[in-house]
């Protein structure tokens, strides 16, 4: 579970969650917007956007400065430990070139804008909403996710078939949530990278379910048909938000491999980078739906003003009643 040290109100929820399901997960302390290593990775960024402006200058065709590594796939079924490359670094120490920023001063460094598709940065307008800007507590969730994921990447001990499950400090899962897992799971295809086990602003049934039960499926296996009410597990189109998702181990290596890529690494938010990988076809990608975990929208958010985003799910027999 990714948690703020300082939010100990949701930690105090998330272990009531824990109690009642029955269930036992590591904390991995998210880093506040205000950590000195959010500073040096906006100031990578900045020198990356500053590069890939002076290549622009030289072609014609944007599209062509921008590739990803053809070693990813090789690099995702490897065993051996990963190697630091990219951008794990920059979290340490800002750009050579760059001058320390001052935090506080707003006017220190220029804003952001959310990078599109693989390295479309749109131009900062007046208008540009919220969302749409990188700010300091995007490049934070980012960071805190990276590290949950390596941790599990990392592991001495770790094995083909192991499975990790990433999630926030803001949730509400569903009572019987082992239950409708173990219904779908047995239809999840192999060779899969990640699973949705909620998401937001999606219609992550856009794609027909997987049939089920079924001991053999495939990627063809799919029926337009499913029972109403019932969790279903379907191909994944464009889902957003990351409060709950499962990892394969070569999902979790691959999805490294782009997340901490110079060109694509903390370009936008986080959610936003999953769905366009999941669109562009980098991660097999499956959601659970109905959703079996919800934010809670409650508390204050840590990324938006107030209670977070417009998007309200709600769950069937909640542990909270959402």
């Amino acid at each position: 579970m990714v948690s703020l040290l300082q939010r100990q109100d949701r930690r105090e929820q998330m272990e009531f969650l824990s109690t009642i399901q029955g269930l036992a997960w590591a904390v991995i302390d998210a880093i506040p917007s205000t950590d000195p290593s959010v500073n040096h990775i906006l100031d990578w960024v900045v020198k990356e956007r500053e590069q890939l402006a002076e290549r622009l200058e030289t072609t014609i065709d944007a599209s062509s400065n921008f590739r990803w590594p053809r070693e990813i796939d090789a690099w995702s079924v490897n065993q051996g430990p990963l190697e630091g490359s990219g951008s794990d670094s920059w979290a340490r120490k800002g750009p050579p070139s760059t001058k320390p920023k001052d935090p506080s001063n707003p006017a220190a460094r220029p804003n952001l804008t959310c990078a599109a598709e693989d390295h479309s940065v749109p131009a900062l307008m007046d208008k540009t909403p919220e969302w749409m800007v990188l700010s300091p507590a995007k490049i934070s969730c980012w960071y805190s996710h990276v590290s949950a994921i390596r941790q599990f990447v990392d592991r001495t001990d770790a094995h083909i078939d192991d499975v990790a499950v990433i999630l926030e400090d803001d949730i509400d899962m569903e009572m019987d949530t082992a239950d409708r897992l173990s219904q779908v799971w047995t239809v999840l295809p192999a060779g899969w990278d990640i699973v949705f086990l909620g998401h937001c602003w999606s219609n992550e049934s856009s794609y027909p379910a997987l049939t089920r039960p079924s001991s053999h499926a495939s990627p063809d296996n799919i029926s337009s048909s499913s029972i109403e009410g019932a969790t279903n597990l379907h191909p994944s189109f464009a889902p957003k938000c990351t409060h709950a998702y499962a990892l394969s181990l070569s999902g979790a290596r691959r999805l490294l491999q782009h997340l901490r890529y110079p060109p694509f690494a903390y370009s936008r938010a986080l959610d936003q980078a999953y769905a366009w990988l999941i669109r562009s076809g980098r991660l097999r990608s499956y959601s659970v739906v109905p959703s079996v975990v919800v934010q809670r929208k409650t508390v204050s958010s840590d990324i938006l003003p107030g209670m977070g985003s417009e998007w309200r799910e709600g769950l069937q027999n909640g542990v909270f009643g959402s």
